[in-house]
């Protein structure tokens, strides 16, 4: 086995490295600053021809999608730990949860970090924000009728709360974090007051 993260703080590989964590699977960690401009450099594109993080090697084999990452490394390396197997009751909505944090929720964060935080002040557009706002918060909302009150997304921890904690982390460090109710903030925080989150987020290039 030879698997290596080229990781970013605070970036999507941030999933990968947690995931890493909980299931103790060691990896090679290439952690790098989160420079987005070396994001973009040729070197770099010759490792990502899309210019985004993560990267992660199996060997010769290159994966670059954060919640694919983690479902790999799940089932071909912790025997599925973390993951629901397909005669689980609860199979389709784990594999629900597992790509709403990104297919599901992603873009509209994108949009709503672009225009409250990446672009420049001139370049923002309030109609866009707004926007962004009102599909994040449907998003929220959605999660927030399917959280108990004291649980994960399901009825135990799994890559699933990876998936979905990552964009919630994204509104919270770009001071959007008003948008999330009382039952989703206690959520994030039961999240990640875990140890292999806490050691993701000590990990610096």
């Amino acid at each position: 086995m030879s698997l290596k993260l080229i990781h970013f703080p605070q970036s999507r590989s941030l999933r990968v490295l947690w995931a890493l964590y909980e299931l103790g699977v060691d990896a090679q960690i290439d952690a790098r600053p989160f420079d987005l401009s070396q994001l973009k450099t040729e070197d770099y594109r010759r490792i990502n021809p899309l210019g985004k993080a993560p990267v992660f090697f199996d060997g010769d084999q290159r994966l670059v999608e954060s919640v694919a990452i983690t479902e790999y490394i799940a089932n071909k390396y912790a025997d599925g730990r973390l993951t629901r197997d397909p005669q689980d009751a609860r199979y389709g909505e784990y594999l629900q949860w597992l790509h709403f944090g990104e297919a599901g929720m992603g873009g509209y964060v994108n949009m709503l970090i672009a225009q409250t935080a990446l672009l420049p002040e001139e370049q923002r557009s309030p109609p866009l924000k707004a926007w962004a706002e009102k599909e994040v918060k449907n998003c929220l909302n959605f999660i927030e009728q399917h959280l108990g009150e004291d649980g994960y997304i399901l009825d135990a921890f799994s890559i699933a709360d990876i998936s979905l904690v990552y964009p919630l982390f994204l509104i919270k460090v770009t001071r959007n974090g008003g948008l999330l109710d009382e039952k989703t903030n206690a959520y994030f925080k039961r999240a990640t007051a875990r140890d292999a989150w806490k050691r993701a987020c000590e990990v610096q290039a």
